[in-house]
């Protein structure tokens, strides 16, 4: 392992007075030293930023920035900031309520350099009040990580579980729209930078489960569900349009259309329906609109419509 490699492990908070502190005690505690941690306030009424603060004063690899007020609120605008602030030869996102294992940087560290991968990807095992979890175990496909495997989502990982280059993560930016499945989008454009990715069987992080966050308020319910699926599809398709293959944006398109046509079916007005609509009309053409708005009509006002909806996503 090259000793002299610098990690940066980049942290947004929010209102985690009671947590962070316990987060960045396991920063502390790895067993590889060389590291800076910035961590960026996203404007918090608590003492999050204070505690963060005498973070830095006990240690000068912990850094602590606030987000700029003529800046997007959000966990995504505060990685940005984060990483424009950050110097290392490797980069790590980590959130303010999880917990680093103390081997957590060297076994990431050691496996991205020994396999010469751009990226390494470890195991998450979550924990409550109640205890832990069985840790989850991510498929891996004969053929390595493509792109579309994780676009389609027949693959899948936590924010927190990757470890990348920086000449990697420099190409990329966190869409600061969204507000919910952000690494989906993020990865989304990581893996048409690069797939050369490497897996790691270890558990190297603890994700905490409480019921306060935001992706739990806006999975509440099915409606809320699908309305957030649709803003992350939506703008993640914007995102990587000139990058994907036709088949990949025929298969974005359908998921839009399942989930607006799910939605009229329990009466709500689906997100961004018009944008939709534009979109079916450049993917399947006049017939694949006039059948979608058929089968919005028709779930609409009964119920039904799963056979327009077919006809619709039908090949052209």
């Amino acid at each position: 392992m090259q000793e002299h490699s610098l990690v940066s492990i980049i942290i947004p908070t929010y209102n985690r007075a009671h947590l962070i502190g316990e987060t960045l005690d396991s920063v502390l505690a790895q067993t590889y030293t060389n590291w800076e941690c910035i961590v960026v306030d996203d404007g918090s009424f608590d003492s999050s930023y204070s505690i963060v603060k005498k973070f830095c004063e006990k240690d000068k690899r912990f850094k602590a920035f606030q987000r700029p007020g003529n800046s997007i609120k959000g966990a995504n605008s505060c990685r940005n900031i984060g990483f424009d602030q950050s110097t290392g030869d490797y980069v790590i996102w980590f959130d303010s309520d999880d917990l680093m294992t103390p081997d957590h940087l060297e076994v990431k560290l050691e496996e991205i350099q020994k396999a010469q991968a751009d990226f390494v990807i470890a195991q998450t095992q979550n924990f409550s009040e109640n205890g832990f979890e069985a840790p989850y175990v991510y498929e891996q496909k004969p053929y390595g990580i493509t792109a579309e495997d994780f676009i389609l989502r027949r693959i899948h990982w936590y924010t927190y579980d990757v470890m990348l280059k920086r000449n990697v993560a420099g190409r990329i930016r966190w869409n600061e729209n969204l507000q919910s499945w952000q690494d989906y989008n993020y990865f989304c454009k990581m893996l048409l930078v690069t797939t050369k990715g490497h897996y790691i069987p270890q558990v190297l992080t603890h994700r905490r489960l409480h019921r306060v966050s935001i992706q739990q308020q806006m999975t509440s319910s099915f409606s809320s569900f699908k309305s957030a699926l649709i803003d992350v599809y939506w703008y993640t398709f914007q995102d990587i349009k000139h990058q994907i293959s036709k088949h990949i944006k025929k298969e974005f398109t359908r998921n839009l259309m399942n989930l607006s046509f799910g939605l009229v079916k329990e009466y709500k007005i689906p997100p961004r329906i018009f944008q939709i609509a534009s979109l079916v009309f450049r993917v399947f053409g006049f017939r694949g609109l006039l059948f979608y708005k058929l089968s919005l009509v028709s779930g609409a006002c009964i119920r039904k419509g799963e056979s327009l909806l077919e006809v619709a996503k039908s090949k052209n």
